[in-house]
């Protein structure tokens, strides 16, 4: 056979082969093209709530070819916690140079959970694991390439409100009866403004049920900020089961506040305990 038929033999074949992708001599063609790869350059949080998130990652593509490729597309699957909480696509259309390396940016935005319970239950950690999988999907004529990469990382929690009750005193007493002044503190020590929908107080003094649902002002907690929420209640000494000469002998009362802080779908409990002298 002729050097020119052997070309135009083999040219055919090369280009019926590269329909099916790699196989036989376009094996070894194959062979020659490194797989290009993909790693994490930067991970951040651009806006955090206490139900959700919004990150921005940046992941970088290098190719090792003396030729270049297009980056057609980019899946991605996030799994927080163990659990798959989002997936989507990068947007197409980055070229990849020859010995180059390009950089493509995935934004996350995903709640941190279905339920308040499982909510409340990850923001109890600090922080937990997240795993992205991600498939880049890069072409360059007749190669095409699928180059899977999974980056894993820990993803700060927001923190839940701290609540402390340190005022709960005795504002006036006489016959009738007994008024307490209770100075609830909330704390926010997130970077972010918590809105309080609803703030509801159960007080018991000595074991009995002195005041329920007590609604207290909705509130705005300021980014790295605090507020106080006080209230005020008057209890007959007949509802403690008490007399002046009772509380002559011991006038110390204990003290128990169940609140209940209500933002967007979280219901947040909490409960303090104390004694106040009369």
């Amino acid at each position: 056979m002729r050097r020119r038929d052997v070309l135009q033999t083999g040219l055919l074949t090369t280009a019926a082969l590269s329909t099916t992708g790699c196989a036989t001599l376009l094996d070894v063609l194959c062979g020659l093209v490194k797989t290009p790869e993909m790693s994490l350059k930067s991970f951040k949080v651009k806006k955090m709530t206490l139900t959700s998130l919004q990150v921005d990652i940046v992941a970088l593509i290098k190719n090792p070819n003396p030729f270049g490729f297009n980056l057609a597309g980019l899946d991605w699957a996030v799994s927080l916690a163990g659990g798959q909480t989002a997936q989507g696509k990068a947007p197409r259309g980055i070229n990849l140079k020859a010995k180059g390396t390009e950089e493509t940016e995935i934004d996350l935005d995903f709640n941190l959970a279905k339920t308040a319970e499982a909510i409340l239950e990850l923001l109890d950690k600090k922080s937990v694991p997240l795993k992205i999988d991600a498939v880049g999907h890069l072409r360059a004529n007749k190669y095409k390439f699928d180059i899977p990469a999974q980056f894993e990382s820990k993803l700060p929690l927001p923190v839940i409100p701290r609540f402390d009750v340190p005022t709960f005193k005795v504002k006036n007493a006489n016959l009738s009866g007994i008024t307490f002044l209770v100075e609830p503190l909330v704390t926010n020590s997130n970077g972010f403004d918590i809105n309080i929908d609803a703030f509801d107080f159960d007080v018991k003094l000595d074991g009995k049920q002195v005041l329920k649902n007590k609604n207290a002002k909705k509130i705005k907690l300021e980014s790295k900020g605090h507020e106080r929420v006080p209230f005020q209640f008057d209890v007959g000494l007949a509802e403690i089961g008490m007399t002046l000469a009772k509380l002559a002998q011991n006038p110390r009362l204990d003290w128990e506040l169940a609140a209940n802080l209500k933002s967007g779908i979280l219901n947040m409990p909490f409960k303090q305990k104390g004694r106040v002298t009369l």
